[in-house]
C-alpha cells in the first residue's frame, strides 16, 4: 500500500505590533481567508497602550488560532521576533516559524508555494520571499553581503522573478520583513541579537546561521506585498539613528575593519550634504554615529552596554 500522504507542518506567522493593530488585523484576517490549513498566528505586542488587538480579538473567528504576547514594553523587532520564536519552538517544534510584517500582505498562493519549496528542498533551514511593492517595483529580490566594503544589497533587476516553476535561489541574507525558519533543521530556537533595535538585525541573524552552515535560499517567485516603511516613517530622525548605529554593529561584527572605517567615514561626511534639504535624516545618521562610538568607548573601558538610545520608538509604548 502507498504511504499515507504526509500531513503539512503547522505554519505560525509572527509579527510585531508597534502602534499599528490595524494593519495586523488586516494581515491576519487576509491571511486566514485563503483558506490552507493549519496556519496560526503570533502577535507581540511592543506597544502596551495600544489595546486595539485585545479589543478586536473577542469577536475573531479564528481567535483560537490567535496568540497575543503582551511585552514589556517596545523590544524592538528582534527583540519581539525573540518573544514569539521562543513561544513557538515550546510549543510545536517541527513547525514553521513564518516572520511577518504588519504592513505587509501574502499574494495569492503563497503559502502553497512555500510549502512545494520546502518539500522539494527539506535541507533549507531559512527561507525567504522575494518581495514586491505595492506600484509592482521589486523590493528584495535577494540578500548579497560583501565583507569588504560593507555593502548590503537586496535589489537585483536581472533576477528570475517568474511565478514558474517552483524554486528556490541562494541568498547571503534575508529579508525581516518575510522570513521562514524551519525550525525542525535547527539544532537550538534561532534568536535576534537584542544588541539591534531597528534594521540589520535580520541581515545580522541569516550571516550567523549562514556561517554555522544552515542553507539559506529565497523563492524565486514574488510571494509577498510590503508597503515599504510605513510605520517607521513616522519617526525618520529615529528611523535613521537606529539604522546607522545598526549598520555600524553589524559590520563591526562581521565585516573586515577596511568596511568598517569606510562606513564611519561615510557617516560622518555624507550628512553634510543634505543637512539642510533633510535635517532629521542628518540629525539621525549623525546620532546614530553617536551611538556607536559610545558602544564602542564602553566595551573598551569592559562596562555594561548601555541599552537603546533614548528616541521616541524606545520612550513610547
Amino acid at each position: 500500500m502507498p504511504d499515507p500522504p504526509t500531513r503539512p507542518s503547522a505554519i505560525h506567522f509572527i509579527t510585531i505590533n508597534y502602534h499599528c493593530s490595524g494593519y495586523i488585523i488586516g494581515l491576519i484576517e487576509d491571511t486566514f481567508a485563503s483558506g490552507e490549513a493549519d496556519l496560526r498566528f503570533v502577535v507581540v505586542n511592543n506597544s502596551p497602550q495600544d489595546q486595539q488587538l485585545q479589543q478586536w480579538l473577542p469577536s475573531c473567528p479564528d481567535r483560537q488560532r490567535v496568540t497575543l504576547i503582551e511585552a514589556c514594553g517596545n523590544l524592538g523587532f528582534g527583540g519581539g521576533c525573540n518573544l514569539g520564536l521562543s513561544h513557538v519552538w515550546q510549543n510545536d517544534r517541527q513547525s514553521l516559524a513564518w516572520l511577518i510584517n504588519p504592513d505587509a500582505r501574502l499574494v495569492d498562493g503563497a503559502i502553497a508555494y512555500v510549502r512545494q519549496c520546502l518539500r522539494d528542498d527539506p535541507g533549507i533551514g531559512m527561507l525567504g520571499t522575494r518581495i514586491r511593492e505595492p506600484g509592482g517595483e521589486i523590493w528584495f529580490s535577494h540578500g548579497s553581503f560583501d565583507p569588504w566594503t560593507g555593502s548590503l544589497r537586496h535589489r537585483f533587476p536581472d533576477d528570475d522573478c517568474r511565478p514558474t516553476p517552483v524554486r528556490t535561489w541562494p541568498t547571503r541574507w534575508i529579508s525581516g520583513c518575510s522570513m521562514i525558519f524551519q525550525l525542525g533543521a535547527f539544532r537550538d530556537c534561532p534568536r535576534f541579537d537584542p544588541q539591534y533595535f531597528l534594521d540589520y538585525e535580520d541581515a545580522d541573524i541569516s550571516e550567523r546561521h549562514h556561517r554555522l552552515g544552515y542553507r539559506l535560499r529565497v523563492t524565486q517567485a514574488v510571494l509577498v506585498e510590503h508597503q515599504v516603511s510605513a510605520i517607521t516613517r513616522r519617526a525618520p530622525r529615529a528611523k535613521y539613528q537606529h539604522a546607522t548605529f545598526s549598520k555600524l554593529y553589524f559590520l563591526h561584527r562581521h565585516a573586515t575593519p577596511l568596511a568598517l572605517g569606510l562606513n564611519l567615514l561615510y557617516y560622518a561626511l555624507r550628512p553634510l550634504t543634505f543637512c539642510l534639504s533633510d535635517p532629521a535624516r542628518a540629525q539621525g545618521r549623525w546620532w546614530g554615529l553617536g551611538d556607536y562610538l559610545r558602544w564602542c568607548w564602553r566595551r573598551l573601558l569592559r562596562r555594561p552596554t548601555l541599552p537603546h538610545p533614548r528616541t521616541s520608538f524606545t520612550v513610547s509604548s
